[in-house]
């Protein structure tokens, strides 16, 4: 198992993101998928072999702000410490730069990244 910056294929990353029923929400192809990843900040990816089992990314405006988002993890390599990794390479991506790192996240998801040292500081919204 390795980590890595280099941006995933198209098919890699929508059969990621398929195997968490992401694509079903989503509803995009997968060049609109990759296209996003490829206007991410920055991107970690974990392969096992050649196969892509987790990534992560940030998207940011360069100087203030930055927000992580696609973090996921193929469901038989959680809870084995990857999606953590992941995150910290990317904070001390975002440290680096001296970013202001922030995410949304749902209810069930505020544990794992309180785990991380985030901690809540407002309320999320979006358009219906």
């Amino acid at each position: 198992m390795y980590f890595t910056d280099n941006l995933p294929d198209p098919e890699h990353i929508f059969d990621l993101y398929d195997s968490v029923g992401w694509n079903d929400f989503l509803k995009l192809s997968k060049e609109r998928l990759h296209h996003a990843l490829t206007q991410s900040t920055f991107v970690i990816s974990v392969y096992d072999n050649d196969q892509l089992i987790a990534t992560g990314r940030i998207i940011s405006d360069g100087v203030i702000n930055a927000y992580l988002c696609g973090l996921v993890v193929h469901p038989s390599y959680q809870n084995q410490g990857i999606g953590k990794g992941i995150v910290q390479k990317l904070i001390v991506k975002c440290q680096k730069r001296n970013l202001h790192l922030q995410l949304i996240c749902t209810e069930e998801n505020i544990p794992y990244y309180k785990k991380l040292d985030f901690e809540e500081f407002g309320v999320g919204m979006k358009k219906k």
